[in-house]
């Protein structure tokens, strides 16, 4: 997984005309929302999402392929509903293991920018 500032910079060659807000790390979408009112420099409008991964039932000898979603903050996701648009059986919220195998990042990092060149490929968004 890209670092941080190299992260920061591919955004800033996009000139965008996004600014950056630097806050300690966050482990939940309630504590996100708390470190940016606590930050300065904050857009006076903003949305939070989170990034959900799933993982379909497969046979044991199979490899697994995991189910992105990146959704607004106050999103209740179904994975049950989400399993059926796609035509995947028994979604389930994938485990620290799966997270580590495809992202090289625990729960707690796992976010749009996760996928890259070797990771996007294996999964389903």
């Amino acid at each position: 997984m890209a670092s941080v500032d190299d992260i920061v910079s591919r955004l800033q060659g996009l000139s965008l005309g996004a600014k950056v807000v630097k806050h300690d790390p966050v482990t939940s979408p309630a504590a996100w929302k708390d470190a940016l009112a606590a930050a300065s420099d904050v857009p006076a409008s903003y949305e939070l999402t989170k990034t959900l991964v799933y993982k379909p039932k497969t046979a044991k000898t199979a490899t697994p392929v995991p189910v992105i979603a990146i959704v607004r903050e106050e999103t209740e996701t179904s994975s049950a509903a989400l399993g059926k648009k796609l035509n995947l059986k028994e979604l389930r919220l994938a485990n620290e293991d799966l997270m580590k195998e495809f992202f090289s990042a625990d729960k707690d990092s796992v976010s749009p920018v996760s996928l890259d060149a070797t990771s996007f490929p294996k999964v389903v968004t």
